[in-house]
């Protein structure tokens, strides 16, 4: 008996481990359609194309995707950080899909957000837009956006957020 209770300790504490393991959080890269299109049962993507997760905050994302978000900006230095949604993009993404379906348009929406010190957005720029009312709603959507603030030299700074998002009508 004294054999098996290593055995059983170990086989309860790889179970333990599979269980955490399985909560983990999977990551996302795109989102889907809320409903199959008529005559299927598979919903298709609706938001997809993200090299980065979605659903994961900056902090959470790893080095190699961090740097990928690194790259959009010409001068982030070693241990600065830039500005990037508090709870990760894809609450944003998520309205961009709610009214591409009401609004259908096609074409680039390019937005650049300042963000300050305090990871407030404080103005919206338009570089480019498939609509008028994308970019009231688009610009609103980022305006009531919290962004964890960028980091410089160590201390929270103002710096610009570029949002881009590509809309098709299927």
């Amino acid at each position: 008996m004294v054999t098996q209770r290593p055995i059983l300790a170990r086989s309860l504490a790889f179970l333990l481990l599979l269980a955490l393991s399985a909560q983990a959080v999977e990551s996302q890269y795109s989102i889907k359609e809320e409903h199959p299109p008529l005559g299927s049962a598979i919903r298709r993507h609706a938001v997809f194309g993200s090299p980065i997760p979605i659903n994961k905050r900056y902090e959470e994302l790893t080095a190699s995707e961090k740097a990928l978000v690194n790259q959009v900006y010409e001068n982030v230095q070693p241990g600065d950080e830039p500005p990037f949604p508090a709870d990760g993009l894809k609450p944003i993404h998520e309205a961009m899909r709610k009214a591409q379906a009401k609004l259908l348009v096609e074409g680039d929406l390019i937005l650049i957000v300042t963000v300050g010190p305090n990871g407030s957005p404080t103005a919206v720029k338009v570089i480019g837009s498939p609509s008028a009312e994308m970019t009231n709603f688009a610009a609103t959507v980022l305006l009531l956006t919290r962004f964890k603030p960028a980091v410089c030299q160590g201390s929270p700074c103002q710096m610009q957020f570029p949002f881009a998002f590509n809309f098709r009508v299927r």
